[in-house]
């Protein structure tokens, strides 16, 4: 039985090459399963992003209402949540089994976190946290105690909190007295592959001419847009950072150097740069292949101020990709942060501060600079009417809510 962690799943939908992995096991009569909790975390996941985006979209559809004299305005209606969770229930149960933890398991799991007990901890001098990764842990061991003819293998890149297999602290060691030689840790996608898969042959040019191809751009963008940081600066999900490092794009100057910035001001261009670590492994007759796979994000930044630039970043992502009758699918196995490109990577990079420039000009019409602004160094769109701001508003709002649904 292979029993998967939470962040096994992020992301993953019916027509990507994780749920085709999944599926493939389960036709090896390789029993692929998650705890409970973890059905219950990815489906909340799913319904907090959707409340977030139901929100906003209210939110501008109220203030667009604030503007509009002779009404009409439509109202989305309350957030229908429990249908939301109900529906991505029901897509991971055709991913996976479900196994529910005994009564039992869940105290020890509530008593682990009051007493600050491994997998538990607290955070910082107050809350304690944990009972969800405790009852997770325990539904696992407590599986493998009760299937004496079974080897569990539990995946989980939380290594944080749960270790990589080597070691573990109390009470978590005593956890599996007996049972050591049938409890194997995984902490990737990667090396259930390896384990339950035969070496097939590689073919070196496959990974990158598939990659590499315009028609793929778009759904690279998508596969990878649980992993890039989020457009807004004042959103604190995925990845992320007040400090996002980025390179400028400007004319060559400052190539190589190492900035900062608030983040994306829209999302980025992606652009493939390279494949290593590729292998190739057969289930079923169908081939997998895993490889590190190096891209370009650039796009304009924001910057304090607030300021916008060209800018670009790299990622470096481990992907999974399959290809049978049906076409090529890929899946973002995990993700290193974002990190700011070498003086050669820059030259790599296809978008130029001529190409930005071009853009800004044609989607902000030029107005002239305040003096104390160079006009290499960054810029400020030209300032809108409340009206055109707000229906601006509300047309990214949706528009983003519907590219997100058309990605999951």
């Amino acid at each position: 039985m292979i029993i998967l962690d939470t962040n096994m799943l992020w992301g993953v939908t019916l027509d990507n090459s994780t749920a085709d992995l999944l599926r493939a096991l389960a036709a090896a009569d390789i029993r692929v399963a998650v705890p409970s909790v973890v059905l219950e975390e990815l489906a909340s996941q799913r319904t907090l992003d959707y409340v977030a985006a139901h929100a906003s979209a209210t939110s501008a559809i109220a203030q667009l209402e604030r503007h509009v004299p002779w009404g009409g305005v439509p109202s989305l209606g309350r957030a229908d949540t429990e249908r939301h969770r109900e529906h991505w229930r029901d897509v991971y149960r055709q991913m996976v089994e479900v196994i529910e933890p005994s009564a039992e398991a869940l105290r020890t799991a509530l008593f682990r976190e009051s007493n600050v007990l491994a997998p538990c901890k607290r955070l910082g001098k107050g809350d304690k946290t944990g009972s969800r990764d405790a009852a997770i842990w325990l539904t696992a061991v407590e599986y493998a105690r009760d299937h004496e003819d079974e080897t569990v293998y539990f995946v989980s890149a939380n290594t944080k909190d749960f270790g990589t297999g080597t070691e573990y602290p109390e009470p978590m060691k005593t956890d599996l007295a007996g049972i050591e030689d049938r409890f194997v840790h995984l902490t990737s996608l990667d090396s259930v592959v390896e384990i339950f898969a035969k070496p097939a042959e590689l073919d070196e040019g496959f990974l990158p001419a598939l990659l590499a191809g315009e028609e793929w751009i778009e759904r690279v963008a998508e596969a990878l847009s649980d992993h890039l940081p989020a457009n807004d600066p004042n959103d604190d999900t995925g990845w992320l950072n007040r400090r996002l490092a980025y390179t400028p794009l400007d004319d060559g100057e400052g190539a190589g150097e190492v900035r900062s910035a608030l983040g994306w001001f829209d999302p980025p261009t992606i652009t493939f740069d390279g494949v290593s670590d590729m292998t190739a492994h057969r289930i079923g007759g169908q081939d997998w292949y895993t490889a590190t796979v190096r891209w370009f994000a650039s796009g304009l930044m924001m910057l304090t101020g607030p300021w916008l630039a060209p800018a670009a970043n790299a990622l470096v992502t481990r992907v999974l990709v399959t290809q049978d009758g049906n076409g090529a699918r890929m899946s973002v196995l995990h993700s290193q942060p974002p990190r700011a490109l070498t003086g050669e990577e820059v030259s790599r990079v296809p978008n130029t501060w001529t190409n930005w420039r071009q853009e800004l000009e044609v989607r902000f019409p030029p107005n002239p600079l305040p003096r104390h602004v160079s006009p290499k160094a960054s810029l400020l769109p030209q300032a809108l009417s409340t009206a055109d701001v707000l229906s601006t508003l509300l047309t990214m709002t949706i528009s983003s809510w519907v590219s997100r649904k058309k990605a999951k």
